[in-house]
């Protein structure tokens, strides 16, 4: 078993890989990063052998992201083994 602790927002935005992040990258991670507490949660405490994690953005050929109606990037998930 696995002890599994969910970091505040306010310290998660802190750790050195995420400060470097733009706001909706930040926000992206962190809810990843809850949803993966929350996975782990599921499997009883027992850490899972895979978890269902953001990949990237989907882009066009020309590397540019393709946006939603709100001009936010489209999520590309899959199955991480951890």
């Amino acid at each position: 078993m696995i002890l599994v602790e969910e970091i505040a927002w306010l310290h998660f935005v802190k750790l050195n890989h995420i400060r470097k992040l733009s706001l909706n990258e930040q926000v992206s991670a962190y809810r990843q990063h809850v949803c993966d507490v929350e996975q782990i949660r599921a499997c009883g405490g027992k850490s899972p052998t895979k978890i269902i994690s953001v990949l990237g953005f989907l882009q066009q050929e020309d590397l540019n992201y393709i946006l939603q109606e709100d001009g936010s990037k489209i999520f590309v998930t899959g199955i991480k083994e951890i």
